[in-house]
């Protein structure tokens, strides 16, 4: 069998510039795979963006942290335990914190992850896979719901928990430490791939050529989020380039979250 890659791009639909560059990393094929987030201000530009180009697989990017605007498609009202005083989501350490601890209700993150998944696809984007923004989807009220919600779209591609890593981390790493243990319940569950990497925004770090390309029968997604705004996605987005053109040199196949 081939050595199969997913690469993907995520936050689409974050603000004009992303989705500028990530329309440009499909157009150069760097990458065939990307999540939508659901309710942001260029979230229509993303989505016409994925209509308009159905040879792709698109997901949706679930978002329960807040970088900058990032709110709920329910009212703030009708999922109060996850939202501020402000009505939007908590910054990304503070979600982290509530969702490893299990003070994110499953039902109410249920409701808005059904909210944002309609809000999608009733823009006319078909939906292969999800992932999450700050990968909130590993922790265990976000698994408790995700089948109770995917099912409802026919959905089966989950993205799994980080295990590849460059360089390699410190063992007390939250995802090193608990890796086993929040991927086995994903990788049981649903259709994942057996690799994930994702930079975490070093602008330091060569990763292209250090990250390993799968053995035959094997899948790797390699994730980035490209944009030109910010040094970090500037440089994630020429990461992937490179990294796209040294798996294909290799012979490694670049496929969608469909194929898998």
């Amino acid at each position: 069998m081939a050595r199969r890659i997913i690469m993907s791009a995520d936050d689409f639909g974050f603000d004009e510039d992303t989705v500028d560059a990530t329309i440009e990393a499909f157009e150069a094929g760097v990458i065939r795979n990307t999540s939508i987030m659901a309710n942001m201000p260029t979230t229509k530009l993303a989505a016409d963006y994925a209509a308009e180009n159905p040879q792709h697989s698109y997901g949706v990017h679930l978002t329960f942290t807040r970088d900058t605007v990032e709110g709920p498609v329910l009212d703030a009202s009708d999922v109060p335990a996850l939202v501020g005083d402000d009505g939007l989501f908590l910054p990304g350490r503070d979600a982290q914190i509530r969702a490893l601890t299990g003070r994110f209700p499953t039902r109410q993150i249920a409701n808005e992850m059904a909210a944002q998944i309609s809000r999608v696809m009733d823009l006319g984007v078909k939906v292969d896979y999800v992932d999450s923004h700050k990968h909130l989807h590993k922790f265990p009220n976000f698994r408790k719901a995700l089948p109770m919600v995917l099912s409802q779209f026919g959905i089966s591609h989950v993205r799994t928990v980080q295990n590849t890593f460059v360089p390699e981390p410190k063992k007390t790493r939250p995802t090193v430490l608990l890796g086993g243990v929040l991927r086995g319940p994903l990788e049981r569950r649903w259709r994942s791939t057996d690799h994930f990497f994702m930079g975490d925004g070093d602008l330091t770090t060569e990763w292209w050529n250090k990250v390993p390309i799968p053995e035959h029968g094997e899948v790797l997604e390699v994730g980035g989020h490209p944009g030109t705004n910010e040094a970090w996605r500037a440089r994630e987005a020429d990461q992937l380039a490179k990294f796209a053109a040294r798996a294909q040199e290799a012979g490694a196949e670049l496929i969608r979250w469909r194929d898998l």
